[in-house]
Parts: C-alpha cells; structure tokens; sequence
C-alpha cells in the first residue's frame, strides 16, 4: 500500500522546529548580554589572523543566529509550497495549465518578478500569498540582530562612606597642652590652643579664592545629598545706639595723641576695622565691645588707646564666638583729601569743623556670631568637575559659647578616692549615665571646640585695621594690620575704596602705576593695566556669610578632617548616585520575538497547508530534478516542441506560452490503492 514517504513532512516539521530553536537561542544569546558592559572597539580578538573586537564578535552571533533562522523557515515553506503547488495543478485536470503559468509558479520562490505576473495567480490568489509571505520571512532576519544594541548605563544608587568632616573630635584643633602633670589634682584641664594646621590652611586657601576646595569623590560622575551639624556665621548690622557709639568711639581714638606728639591720631583715618574683645560675655556692658579702648584700664592717657581685641590669645570661658566690622570709606577718604590739611579733627577752623554723621553717612557695622546650624547640601560632580548647593540651613537662635579649657579625669588606680574617678571630658560637670565607663567625651563639648576652632582661623584673617595715614607735603602711607587684602571679601561693594590703594605698608597715594596720563602714551603705553572694578556685588555682610559657609564645607577636602571609623559618632553611610556612563549592551526582547513570532506563525500555518496539500496528494514531492522528469513524463502538452527548442535554453518560445500541460488525478479502482497521477486520455504530440 503506498504510503506519504516519511523524509518530506520531517523535513518540513523538523526544518520549522530547529528555526524555532535556533530563535530561541538568538534570545538566549541576547539575554546573556543584556546589562553587560560593552567592551571598547580598542579590546581586540584575534581570529584567523585578524583582530576583531567582542562587539564584532557578537554581532556576528547574532547575526548567524538570524541567518539559521531564516535559513530553516525558508526550506520548511519551499517545501510546503511544492506540495500546494503539486495539488493546485494537479486539480486542474482537463483543463490544464498554461506552460507559462507553470514556469511563474515554480520560479515563485527565487524570482521577486513573478510576483508580479498577476495572470498566473488571478485563479491561483492563495499560491501567491504563500509566495509573498515566503519574500517577508527574511525581514525578519534583518531586524532581529538590531534588537542588541549599545546604551549608556547609569547604575542604581548605592550606600557608601561620602568626604566629611568629623567635628565631633578633636581633630580641627591644635594639641592642647596640660595644665597639670596627673600628680596632684584629680581634674585635669586641656588648654584650647587655637585651630589645627588643616583648618588654618584651608581658611587661607577658602578665604584668597572664595571657593568650595573640591572633595574626594567617589566617581567623576556622581552626586548625593549630605545632611550634617556644623558651624555658621550670622552677620546683621549692629543696634543704632551701639552703631553711634561705635563710631563716636573712633573719632576719640582720632583726637588722642600719641605721647609726645604735637598732632593727634587724626591724620590717620581707619577705613576697615575688625575686632573680638577679649571678654565677650552675653551680658556685658556695651562699652566693653567698642573697638578701641585704653591698653592700661588704671590710667587716663588717650596715648594708650589701643584695639580691642584678643583674638590672638584664645578664647575665654562662656565667651560668644563673635567678631565686630566697621567700614567707613568717607573717614578713610577725608585723610588723603589734598585740598586741606586733613579731618575736621585736626583743625580748629569751622569750615573744617564736621558732624559725626558727615564722617559715617555711609559707614557699616556688623556683628557676627557662629551658630550651630544644620546643612541640607547637595554635592554633584560631572566629569569631575564640583557643584554643590545648600537648599536649606536650620539655625540655632542662640550663639556659640566658646570653651578656654577642657577637663577630664581619665581614671585612676586609686579606687578609693572618689574625685579619681572618670568623669565627663567637658568644662562643665554634665553627670551623664555613661561616666562609670570613663572619660566621656561629650558631642557638644567636641563640637563647640571644633566650632570655635573654624572661628578661630577665620577672625585670624579678618581681625585688625587699615589705616590711611596723612603724611608732610599730603602724601599717604596706608597701615594695615590685617590679611583682609588677600581674601575675596575686599572685593565686596562696601570695601571698593580700596581699590586704588594696595593695602600694603608705605604705599603712597600717588603711586609710579597711578601716574596717568603717562601710560596712554608711547614708549610707556602698555605697561600698566587699567584697575579692574570690584569682581563681586555680594554685600559685605553676605560675603562674609559665604565665606564662612565655603570654608567649612571645604573642610570636608582634608583626609586628615575626616570620620574614624573607629568612632561612636561616624556616621551612617550615604546613598550616592554613580553616573558613569558605562556603555553597556541592551536587548530589547519583545521587538526580536515579535519579529520571529510573525514569521515563526507565518511559516508554521505554511507549513500546516502543506501537509495537509500531502494528505490531498496522498504522495510527498521534492523538488529534485528526478520529481520533474517523472512529472514531465507524465504530462501532456497540446503543443509539439520543436527539435531548435529541446535544449531548455531561455527565452520560452513564444509559441510555447501559449502551451497548456495537463495532469490528472484518477482514483484507483483497487480499494487498496490509495490515489495517483496518470496522463489524460489525449493525442499524443507528435515528433515528441
């Protein structure tokens, strides 16, 4: 009994499968590289003698994956099409089929062209459907392998140790020495000797550049918000009554005379003056905050007005970290006035004589103290270059108390004696639960002393006077005592009277720089640059603000500033975001199996009709050469083929296009049998 030879429907259903499998790796292979860096065309492989690069590698993978792929869908639809192509002309019967019409179906599959011959499948719509389906499968195999492509990674936030500055330790200070040798008095105090090198260098480098020092970070693409406790300085102008006595207290120090000068200290107008009195207790009298007061307090003598300020020698206990400004540009200016002999201060003449407010119309006087404040900051690097932002500083109303000594018993062997027993490391006796553990340093004991410490280093820079003095023949000598010259604040608005003098000791009103119009004019024009105006429009008062707030968050810069880990108060870790911009690899899954699902579909209902074209048949067929001799042998054609034409050469004949070729489907009368072809009853060509 005949039967449907086995090697064709496995050929068909197995090639369907292995494309399916062969998908199903291509994703697999996709998969493995998704979210993996992609290596640098710079990390060459060498294959066969040729450097190639991994991302070469795999998209030529991928590539061969999709080429299997299509390779195996296209045999299982070439064979489903043969069997369907095998029933639909075999059904014709009697009336046959068009030579030419045969040559357009057959060539269907490898000739784009036919597709077009709309005669040949106005009867025949479902063969040309299955011929263009079998032209779209191969799309696929082109968008499959660009569904892996190069992005750029930006990698999930992670916890991790960020630059900080530990204030609750004893690093932002200076080593403090002992005021006893541990023989004699159970409490032993820590003299506060002012602020450690790194906190010093750091006020200088923050205070002659105005910037964050950038920190230590942990990429160069990276950002994270920092929430700490630290120091900041509040500046507001003074009250009015303390304002006029302030200034009342400068034009005294200007009527005094030095011991055994003729003139008084007059011709020499103080311009900017900074100062921290030595006992700045809360309560205290105003007049023990005033700038200048007598050096000797048992004596009279105006000679011995000096500044008043201490900041030099430390801090005293329950002092307020607080320093004073007073700038009065119309005082310094009236000195180096050339039309008269100098202030109205040194003349009895009346049209020399002038009020207090002509002298400070445009004066400021400041008083600022360090608070405990907290900072929101938002540190954010791009190719490593620093930002950082304070959306939000919460500070205390009530003003740093300073601390001049710190005391603290570390233990004794004598177990007897109470008073040798640890305690609190604090000015104060503070009585906390933990004090039968030992010295125990308290954090706001450690953080008040490395507050003051940053305060300390800051009024070093800003404390002390510049002076225009009035000399013989009207000529200027400007005094400064103090390192404001060298720091971003002379460039605020208030202090732009400064800008033509240099602030140095024994420059002259008219300087060899100054001597316009000398340098606009050939052989010198050109060697000495215009003077540049003031570069900030920040207040005075601001500016101060600023600066105070740059230098302890620059801080955070010093490796020898930052948390132990060792510590009890080191802090949690903090969430950082790393923008590394890592190429990696990206797969998008969806877009390669919806490409492979159509077709895999497509070729699968293919295959089915094929199969179902066998059942038909009762028969398989390959499209061997030997398959189309047996047919041909079989087959009637109404046309004799002429002997010049019998070698197959292209083009078809013209005579021949016209030819119809019949079979027939004759169903065996044997039970046994199932149905074949045979030839139509007809006359036989002649000559062929």
């Amino acid at each position: 009994m005949p039967q449907i030879y086995w090697t064709t429907p496995t050929l068909l259903s197995g090639s369907l499968l292995v494309g399916t499998i062969f998908a199903l790796g291509h994703h697999l292979f996709y998969a493995s590289l998704d979210g993996k860096a992609a290596a640098t065309a710079l990390e060459d492989h060498h294959v066969l003698g040729v450097e190639v690069s991994s991302q070469q590698i795999n998209t030529a993978v991928g590539t061969a994956f999709a080429f299997l792929v299509r390779a195996c869908l296209m045999l299982s639809i070439s064979i489903a099409y043969f069997q369907i192509l095998i029933w639909t002309v075999a059904t014709r019967g009697v009336a046959g089929t068009r030579l030419v019409h045969l040559d357009v179906m057959t060539s269907a599959l490898h000739d784009l062209v036919s597709l077009v011959s709309l005669g040949a499948w106005l009867r025949r719509p479902w063969l040309w459907i299955l011929a263009l389906v079998a032209w779209l499968i191969p799309i696929a195999s082109i968008l499959t392998p660009a569904t892996l492509s190069v992005g750029i990674d930006v990698p999930a936030p992670i916890y991790m140790n960020v630059p900080n500055v530990d204030f609750t330790s004893l690093n932002l200070a200076a080593p403090m020495a002992s005021t006893q040798d541990g023989s004699v008095e159970a409490s032993f105090g820590y003299l506060y000797a002012g602020p450690s090198l790194s906190v010093q260098q750091i006020t200088n480098v923050v205070a002659a550049h105005g910037t964050i020092i950038p920190v230590a970070a942990p990429s160069v693409n990276s950002s994270w918000d920092l929430s700490f406790d630290g120091p900041s300085l509040h500046c507001a102008p003074v009250a009015a009554d303390f304002r006029q006595m302030v200034l009342a207290n400068i034009l005294e120090y200007m009527s005094a005379r030095s011991v055994g000068a003729v003139q008084p200290n007059c011709t020499y107008g103080p311009g900017y003056i900074s100062w921290h009195p030595p006992f700045m207790l809360p309560d205290q009298p105003a007049e023990v905050n005033l700038p200048f007061v007598l050096d000797n307090t048992n004596s009279s003598d105006p000679s011995n007005t000096v500044l008043n300020n201490d900041n030099t020698h430390g801090y005293f206990g329950s002092d307020t970290a607080t320093v004073f400004f007073a700038v009065a540009p119309t005082l310094f200016s009236s000195v180096s006035n050339e039309d008269y002999d100098g202030p109205a201060v040194c003349t009895t003449e009346k049209w020399y004589n002038a009020t207090l407010a002509e002298y400070y119309n445009i004066s400021t006087v400041l008083r600022c103290d360090v608070h405990n404040a907290t900072y929101l900051t938002n540190f954010n690097f791009t190719n490593g270059v620093q930002t950082v932002s304070i959306s939000e500083k919460d500070i205390t109303d009530t003003p740093l108390l300073t601390m001049s000594t710190l005391e603290g018993n570390f233990g004794s062997t004598n177990q007897t004696n109470p008073y040798l027993q640890p305690h609190n490391c604090s000015y104060d006796d503070l009585n906390t639960t933990m004090a039968s553990v030992g010295c125990i340093f308290d954090p706001v004991v450690l953080s008040t002393i490395s507050y003051q410490a940053i305060m300390h280093a800051f009024t070093d820079i800003v404390t002390g006077t510049i002076v225009l003095g009035a000399e013989s023949e009207f000529a200027t000598v400007i005094t400064s005592t103090t390192q404001l010259s060298t720091t971003v604040l002379a460039e605020a608005p208030e202090l732009a009277f400064l800008q033509p003098f240099q602030m140095k000791d024994g420059n002259t009103t008219i300087s060899l720089q100054e001597r316009a119009p000398l340098w606009t004019q050939q052989p010198y024009a050109g060697l000495v640059n215009a003077a540049a105006a003031p570069k900030s429009t920040l207040p005075f008062q601001q500016a101060l603000e600023q600066l105070f707030e740059n230098i302890t968050i620059s801080l955070m810069s010093a490796p020898d500033l930052q948390p132990n880990s060792s510590s009890i108060y080191y802090p949690a870790k903090t969430k950082v975001t790393l923008a590394t911009l890592e190429n990696i690899y990206v797969y998008a899954a969806y877009k390669l199996w919806l490409a492979y699902g159509l077709a895999i579909a497509a070729t699968a209902l293919i295959a089915a009709c094929g199969l179902a074209a066998m059942m038909a048949n009762g028969a398989s067929f390959s499209d061997s050469f030997s398959t189309i001799l047996r047919l041909s042998r079989g087959a009637q054609m109404d046309r004799k083929v002429q002997i010049a034409d019998l070698s197959g050469r292209a083009p078809l004949p013209g005579y021949l296009e016209e030819a119809t070729v019949r079979f027939s489907q004759e169903h065996m009368s044997d039970s046994s049998q199932k149905s074949g072809y045979k030839l139509v009853d007809m006359q036989a060509p002649k000559g062929v």
